[in-house]
């Protein structure tokens, strides 16, 4: 492999941006609370731009900022805002599909990315966005291995590409059910994912003349796609210039876990390492946190669709907050405001500036005495493998079994 393909992480809040770092991203995209795919996800404004690019520069991370919206006129003096704050403020680069952001990002000296959601399918579209200065492109993601080595080739543009996250049903996320159903546009940031529930499809017998009778054709998740996984075939994609973890809506456990996965895999390739004992590994390490079945997504053919379940082997369960933490002798005093916590558990630590941390209980105290096991309300000094701050909220996380998995889907699968 002659050079590393950017591992590049979604970063929706504080706690997912500092869990991306953490686990070796060298890239994140984050998007404010409009003009971007996932403006229902309310979590950065423009004022935080400069300490988004303070806190990732300081960690030598590549900020890019996501405006991959569709840009209506009544818009435009708020692109202009925003470009003029990415300037000012030294974000790396733009990500944009609607050719008023793209032309105004340029025109202004912004590193500009073509979305996945522009369609980029060919070297002829391709090449027109190089004529305007853009230097990479993310293509459909209905492309196969052949048509992307080829497109690359073909142009000399930067590529990047998918690796890991959910999948939409329509042809590179133009999708219009939210906006037929609830009127809320998918390619204005504000889907509903409606392809997520389960649909019933019925035929009428034509044969019936009072129009009552109808035939169930089928029940089930539809138009559901897979979630892309790529760890199986992993080495085929050393030819991209970046991977891209799909899941600005995820929590930071599953940011941490899945950007930690793909850096390993992809520093294991650079050094040949990489073999199948490690593949497993990592399988194993993302099947932890939320997913519905995987596929490889277009890569080696087309995708399955149809899920009705999550994957996930693990779960968190709030259990309390930090209070304070103690450099010195690295305990952190804990507020345990609801269930139960005993040594051998294994928690999660989420903060804004802390992002995620992930440790087995070793030992834990209350007024300086040695306890094995603990139940709310009560406070706790727990001994922490590395840094925590106060506000902190602190999870146990519980095994999933097979009837845990089958609930989870109708809260969280929807």
């Amino acid at each position: 492999m002659e050079r590393k393909p950017e591992i590049l992480a979604p970063a929706g809040s504080w706690e997912s941006l500092a869990s991306a770092i953490k686990a070796g991203a060298d890239a994140v995209y984050f998007g404010l609370d409009k003009l971007n795919q996932r403006s229902l996800k309310k979590k950065f404004t423009l004022n935080d731009l400069k300490e988004i690019r303070e806190f990732t520069a300081e960690k030598g991370i590549r900020a890019y900022l996501t405006l991959n919206s569709l840009v209506y006129e009544e818009d435009l003096p708020y692109v202009e805002e925003v470009l003029d704050a990415v300037k000012e403020t030294g974000i790396d680069a733009v990500i944009a599909w609607d050719l008023a952001v793209v032309l105004k990002s340029l025109e202004k000296g912004i590193e500009t990315h073509m979305s996945v959601m522009t369609g980029i399918a060919n070297s002829v579209s391709a090449n027109f966005f190089r004529s305007l200065g853009i230097k990479r492109i993310v293509p459909a993601k209905e492309l196969n291995l052949k048509r992307l080595k080829e497109l690359k080739e073909k142009t000399g543009l930067e590529v990047e590409i998918f690796v890991h996250g959910a999948m939409c049903m329509a042809i590179s996320g133009r999708c219009f059910l939210s906006h037929d159903i609830f009127k809320t546009s998918a390619n204005r940031g504000e889907c509903y994912q409606i392809c997520r529930h389960k649909f019933e499809v019925k035929i009428k017998d034509l044969n019936d003349t009072s129009g009552g009778r109808e035939f169930i054709l089928g029940e089930d998740y539809l138009l559901s796609a897979t979630d892309l996984m790529t760890l199986d075939i992993v080495e085929y994609l050393t030819f991209a210039d970046a991977w891209k973890i799909e899941g600005r809506n995820k929590n930071p456990d599953y940011v941490y876990m899945v950007t930690k996965a793909y850096k390993t895999a992809r520093d294991a390739l650079l050094e040949g390492t990489f073999n199948e004992e490690l593949r497993k590994e990592l399988i194993e390490m993302v099947s932890k946190v939320y997913h519905r079945d995987w596929d490889s997504g277009f890569y080696f053919g087309a995708p399955t669709f149809g899920i009705n379940r999550s994957k996930a082997t693990e779960q968190k369960v709030y259990i309390g907050v930090v209070e304070k933490y103690y450099p010195r002798i690295g305990v952190a005093e804990v507020k345990i405001e609801t269930g139960e916590l005993k040594v051998g558990d294994i928690i999660h630590i989420i903060g804004k500036k802390t992002g995620l941390v992930r440790q087995k209980v070793d030992s834990m105290q209350i007024d300086h005495r040695p306890v094995s096991c603990i139940k709310a309300p009560t406070r706790i000094g727990l001994k922490v493998v590395e840094r925590v701050r106060q506000g902190d909220k602190v999870f146990v996380i519980k095994p999933i079994g097979e009837e845990e998995k089958l609930s989870l889907v109708r809260y969280k699968d929807i």
